[in-house]
């Protein structure tokens, strides 16, 4: 029994990388030359990379500084604005103050020639769609650090990525901003594999019981759970079962349920795939009435509006100031 709890644990996590639904903001290419630095802006709603293809780098996210060498990969998970530079000591100027070169409306180069020693770094913001990864990223420290290519296909990518960066050619911008996304991910595994956080998204997932509540409720979201199902599912009574969630999540059960369903409901709306009728019975509601209500007083707007504006959706997570209504 306890093998097959940790493998629909793992499935959860391995759902949520699988279904990242990554798109590139924006990707650059930069030669630098000490004394340079740049203050990245934040960029809410993307994770942040920079691979270091030749010399070394400082990053710096709030209080957490680390020092890159070729083949490194930072990753600022929740867009959080930060210092890339030669030296800690040296002042950053803000991104788009920068002179660059576009090469596609998503790829540029930028040059700083301070005349030091040089640099090279493939950078790039992407965002997400995936219904876990929001929540993921929370659960992620500031900044992670891959040291290195630990394995063949890695330092193949690395060296792909550095080949397109010295070298430009037809398609560059693509073939670097697929393998950039691949070594996003690859770096978000690791940290997985290394860390025991206490609590969070990942520390729920992994915890036998609430885990196996949490595998029972993303495997049918449309049922109609209480904090007593859930509970039964856990194998725990409700009130331990309450606790415990909210101790590792910082939210109560049926906010968490709520929040997913409503973050389902939003890719589904925007899929434009099926009809209102069919989204409100997906995510539990027995009437298109119910659901459009509790749709709008989450998202702010009814269904038609939301799957109108355009703009890719991303998740909501940690929404307390609406409890599970399930019509």
């Amino acid at each position: 029994m306890s093998g097959m709890l940790g493998h629909m644990h793992t499935d959860l996590l391995t759902a949520a990388l699988q279904d990242f639904g990554m798109t590139g903001v924006f990707y650059a290419v930069s030669d630098l030359a000490a004394p340079w630095g740049i203050d990245m802006p934040p960029l809410p709603g993307t994770m942040i990379f920079h691979l270091v293809t030749e010399g070394s780098a400082v990053v710096r996210v709030d209080d957490v500084e680390c020092r890159l060498e070729p083949g490194d990969v930072a990753l600022v998970p929740r867009g959080t604005g930060h210092l890339l530079a030669d030296s800690p000591d040296t002042r950053g100027t803000p991104l788009f103050d920068l002179p660059r070169e576009e090469l596609t409306d998503r790829y540029e180069r930028i040059r700083i020639d301070g005349g030091g020693t040089p640099c090279r770094l493939v950078c790039g913001a992407v965002s997400f769609s995936g219904l876990g990864v929001a929540r993921l990223a929370r659960t992620l420290p500031p900044v992670l650090v891959t040291a290195g290519a630990d394995a063949g296909w890695q330092r193949a990518a690395l060296d792909v990525i550095a080949a397109e960066s010295i070298t430009p050619r037809p398609g560059s911008d693509v073939v670097t901003a697929r393998l950039a996304d691949v070594l996003v991910v690859q770096t978000i595994r690791s940290w997985l594999e290394e860390s025991s956080p206490r609590r969070g998204w990942v520390a729920a997932v992994r915890d036998p019981a609430v885990g196996a509540a949490l595998a029972a409720f993303h495997a049918e979201p449309h049922q109609a759970w209480t904090v007593e199902s859930l509970a039964k599912a856990a194998g725990m009574s409700r009130s331990a079962f309450a606790a415990r969630f909210t101790d590792l999540m910082d939210e109560p059960v049926m906010a968490y349920v709520t929040s997913w369903r409503m973050d389902l409901a939003a890719r589904l709306v925007r899929g434009g795939e099926l009809a209102l009728g069919r989204i409100a019975t997906r995510v539990g509601y027995r009437s298109e009435a119910a659901f459009n209500r509790a749709f709008r007083r989450w998202h702010g707007c009814t269904p038609g509006v939301f799957a109108r504006r355009g703009a890719a959706f991303q998740d909501q997570i940690g929404r307390d100031d609406e409890t599970a209504v399930t019509g």
